[in-house]
């Protein structure tokens, strides 16, 4: 009983990763392997990964790195009947820090992101004043983002990766 039950749970949820290093082309993958090979081969500027459970999407990580390399933003946007949840990570490499912040979206709008905990790098508890934060806007609408266009189409007609130009 407990296999067929695992064995379940793992069709019952599916991830779709992508990647892009202009912002423009973007691809998309349903092997992480593959995925993993080419972000390290291309190094993208922007990354996600979208995870629908039952059909619904449940999850929607959206990274972005600047070339330069000085910082990284991680959203995670987790989505409910009635607002999103979203949790951003930066990680501001110049600085040594890790600021989390939080925020609800709902109808289109966007709460003021709040500072849940600040650490360095590698995770000493830390305070921190003056942050200069990367500018990366807010995602008010995840199935009206661009590359979920790649993950509509990965869903309709299933197939190991996707590549389009996006606007």
């Amino acid at each position: 009983m407990t296999a067929s039950l695992s064995a379940s749970a793992q069709t019952s949820s599916k991830s779709y990763w992508l990647l892009s290093k202009d912002g423009h082309m973007w691809c998309g993958y349903t092997d992480t392997t593959v995925f993993k090979s080419e972000a390290n081969t291309l190094k993208p500027t922007e990354s996600s990964r979208v995870t629908y459970s039952f059909g619904k999407l449940t999850e929607l990580t959206y990274q972005v790195e600047p070339e330069s390399g000085d910082w990284i933003v991680i959203d995670k946007y987790t989505p409910s009947a009635n607002e999103v949840l979203l949790r951003r990570a930066n990680l501001l490499t110049q600085e040594d820090l890790q600021v989390i912040q939080s925020t609800v979206i709902r109808d289109g709008n966007v709460e003021p992101l709040h500072v849940v905990s600040v650490t360095t790098l590698d995770g000493q508890k830390t305070e921190a004043s003056n942050i200069d934060f990367p500018k990366v806007p807010v995602k008010t609408s995840l199935t009206g983002i661009p590359f979920m266009a790649i993950v509509a189409e990965m869903q309709r007609r299933p197939t190991a990766k996707v590549c389009k130009k996006l606007e």
